[in-house]
């Protein structure tokens, strides 16, 4: 199973390609200015490091937030896209779900951390055990005191944790941690129909709060 992961929830945009667990090829690059065009441009920039076909792949995966407005917005579009020209399946991961599954450490609880701006963050919490990532909580929307109640006894994931003065594990290439999430997903038929894949945010933007403007729509 060819799986093709992107990500664009962060300042970072990253694709990767896997054969099942294994990784084939991948790209990431800090980049402000997120557009589907250029997330195409990396996706055939890692298709050709692989040698692999994109009529070979077989799944199609993404972020789908929590993270960047806009960003969650490109690899959305760019996925649909994707997936809907070629007929291919569709599998949706959360951002920090998909941070969990770059930290493979039994036993500690797991705390990926993004920032949300207006000094509030996105978190969940998350446990490896047997192999296996599990889910604790929701994601959720944070404040900072928060994120101190559970300071004590998690292991941050993401340089957010940083501006707030806790030790954390740097998370880089979220991309792999989607493609590792969406590989458990497939395997259980847990696929996102093209048609329905839209961003996941935990919070109205500011143009929707201030002005009223729908951000997006399915």
């Amino acid at each position: 199973m060819f799986i093709l992961a992107l990500d664009t929830a962060t300042q970072f945009l990253s694709v990767s390609l896997f054969k099942e667990d294994k990784f084939l090829a991948g790209v990431e690059l800090e980049g402000k200015k997120k557009t589907s065009s250029r997330i195409f441009v990396l996706v055939d920039e890692v298709l050709g490091q692989a040698g692999v076909d994109k009529r070979e792949i077989d799944v199609v995966a993404c972020s789908v937030g929590p993270g960047s407005f806009t960003g969650v917005r490109v690899a959305v579009a760019a996925v649909k896209g994707f997936a809907f020209a070629l007929r291919k399946k569709v599998v949706s991961v959360s951002t920090l779900e998909a941070m969990a599954y770059l930290c493979p450490v039994e036993g500690r609880l797991l705390f990926p951390l993004l920032d949300a701006r207006r000094n509030q963050f996105y978190g969940a919490m998350f446990r490896w055990k047997d192999g296996r990532c599990q889910r604790l909580s929701d994601d959720l929307l944070l404040d900072p005191a928060d994120v101190e109640r559970v300071a004590g006894s998690v292991l941050f994931l993401g340089d957010a944790a940083g501006k707030l003065g806790y030790t954390y594990f740097p998370v880089e290439g979220i991309a792999k941690g989607v493609a590792m999430a969406a590989l458990e997903k497939a395997r259980r038929g847990e696929f996102t129909d093209v048609l329905k894949l839209k961003p996941v945010y935990l919070r109205l933007s500011d143009a929707e709060q201030t002005r009223g403007i729908v951000v997006y729509k399915a």
